[in-house]
């Protein structure tokens, strides 16, 4: 696919080869002309006359560079996370980089789609998350924030984020393992530096589904921890100890 071309990129190019195929004509010019000067007995005449159609093809390149800069047609893009005008040449067939924000603006049939905030329950940046993002990371702390789920899109029709988002929330949690993926073994080597563990034992919880890895503990962290586990495809839940008791 190929990539948006910014206009003034391509300005830059063809104004940068004119400039050069500019110099080597005056170049041309010069030298036919230093020839024509100290000709002597006028054997050189004819090389002279070579350099100057030399140098006058590429006058003409140059002139051409010029027209090139004149026809360079002006497609604007408006980023849908900056509001930051982009300046290209044609619709874009694909996502590209804002100049602006320097954020992927996401692209489908040669328009921006809509875009998404979540804040990340790690730091509190907001990021942004379109249909086409398939793994959201933090701008700010680099910690990936799960997005689209099965259900979700059923209700919805859309792709929406996990919100972890903190809130103030005085209750104590107990932290439930409720299924995992196929990433079994980065699984366990997690849930062992997580629980201080051996490994037998993280085995013999994976075979025990489910299972509640930890109690007593706040809503921030039991969010972060099932931000961490959902990364190693592991399902989790967590529930107030008061409900867990009721």
């Amino acid at each position: 696919m190929p990539r948006a071309q910014r206009r003034w990129d391509v300005i830059e190019i063809h104004a940068e080869r004119g400039l050069t195929y500019a110099f080597f004509a005056i170049c041309c010019f010069a030298l036919s002309a230093f020839i024509f000067k100290f000709r002597g007995e006028g054997s050189l005449i004819p090389f002279a006359t070579l350099v100057i159609v030399i140098g006058v093809g590429f006058l003409g390149w140059a002139i051409y560079k010029a027209i090139e800069i004149k026809k360079t047609m002006r497609h604007g893009v408006i980023c849908p996370l900056c509001d930051f005008e982009n300046e290209l040449i044609s619709a874009p067939t694909g996502d590209f980089v804002c100049s602006n924000c320097q954020r992927m603006v996401p692209i489908e049939n040669g328009t921006p789609i809509d875009v998404a905030q979540v804040k990340c329950g790690y730091c509190g940046e907001l990021n942004y998350f379109s249909e086409k993002t398939e793994f959201l990371i933090c701008e700010v702390c680099n910690h990936q924030i799960p997005i689209d789920t099965e259900a979700s899109r059923k209700s919805t029709g859309k792709k929406v984020a996990q919100s972890f988002i903190v809130t103030s929330d005085d209750n104590v949690y107990e932290f439930i393992l409720v299924a995992h993926g196929h990433k079994t073994e980065e699984l366990i080597d997690v849930l062992q530096h997580m629980l201080a563990l051996n490994r037998n034992q993280v085995k013999q919880m994976l075979n025990e589904l489910p299972v509640t890895l930890l109690t007593g503990i706040t809503r921030r962290k039991a969010e972060m921890l099932q931000a961490q586990l959902a990364m190693h495809e592991a399902a989790t839940e967590f529930r107030p100890m008061t409900q867990s008791r009721a």
